[in-house]
């Protein structure tokens, strides 16, 4: 039996992503939940891929409407969790820098899970409209998702650069982040990856040509836009977990306890000093005594 191109790619999808989702869900119990947010919407995508992998090998065996369209929900559903990954570690910087409100990061997670609730109703507007699958044609709705994607995407950067800028101008802040400084060169070499990927949606949904179909269109254009950078992106994202881990403590709570520390270590000695003229004092008043006791006596 013959494999096709595309079912080869399919494949390589497999041999990434199933361990990816068994690693990421792995480390989401490994940290908490509660600190596992970048782990977590790697779980979340790896899962995508893998059960659009699925549904892919049961279109071949059946090629229904319904099976084609879980393909392309599966696809582009992957999309937000891949932006939220890259926002989850900028905002994890940001939770020590302070360079941005904090509910700006929160704005660009809601403006991707908006534009997952947008694709997913227009895909399934999509699949009323259609007959065949020949026939499915991306509507406004998937656009207008896409265009949250891409203005997500546009923020993160500009938040991103705003703390490069705001490290670089302060040293001091790049010494208390310690190793949590290296997320932004994470960052800064997986989101060329991220831009490629939505760059190829984008060229998909607004131009509609073949070419940029992510179902029936080139599979080399589909492999090296979709699948491999998604891959490289995952995969820089990863080494976060060698590079940054994550720590006990964040660094702003360090400084908080180092200065505590120093804190009490000064009321101990002012307290210790308290003791010592204390002491002194009552050692004066001894010796004063025994000497007009000795007066007294000659």
């Amino acid at each position: 039996m013959t494999v096709s191109y595309r079912t080869a790619i399919t494949v390589v999808q497999f041999i990434f992503f199933v361990p990816s989702a068994v690693y990421a869900t792995w480390l989401c119990f490994h940290y908490g939940l509660k600190a596992a947010g970048t782990w977590r919407f790697i779980a979340t995508l790896s899962l995508l891929r893998v059960a659009g992998g699925i549904s892919y090998f049961v279109s071949l065996s059946n090629p229904g409407l319904n099976v084609i369209v879980s393909v392309v929900v599966c696809e582009l559903s992957g999309l937000a969790p891949l932006m939220l990954v890259c926002v989850a570690l900028v905002g994890r910087v940001n939770k020590t820098a302070k360079v941005f409100p904090g509910k700006a990061a929160i704005c660009i997670s809601l403006l991707s899970l908006l534009g997952l609730i947008l694709g997913i109703a227009g895909t399934d507007g999509a699949l009323e409209e259609a007959d065949t699958t020949d026939d499915i044609h991306l509507n406004s709705l998937t656009k207008a998702a896409l265009a949250l994607f891409l203005a997500g995407f546009a923020l993160m950067l500009v938040g991103y650069f705003a703390l490069v800028q705001d490290i670089l101008r302060y040293p001091a802040k790049r010494a208390v982040l310690g190793t949590e400084a290296r997320i932004l060169v994470i960052v800064g070499l997986a989101a060329p990856f991220v831009f490629v990927r939505l760059l190829y949606s984008a060229l998909g949904d607004f131009t509609g040509a073949e070419l940029w179909s992510s179902i029936g269109g080139n599979d080399t254009v589909y492999l090296i836009m979709d699948v491999l950078m998604e891959i490289f992106a995952i995969t820089i994202m990863y080494t976060t977990i060698y590079f940054a881990p994550l720590p006990k403590d964040a660094p702003a709570e360090r400084i908080v306890d180092a200065e505590s520390g120093d804190t009490n270590e000064l009321a101990e000695q002012r307290t210790s000093s308290s003791l010592t003229a204390i002491e002194l004092g009552s050692e004066s008043q001894t010796a004063l005594k025994e000497e007009s006791h000795k007066n007294n006596e000659a």
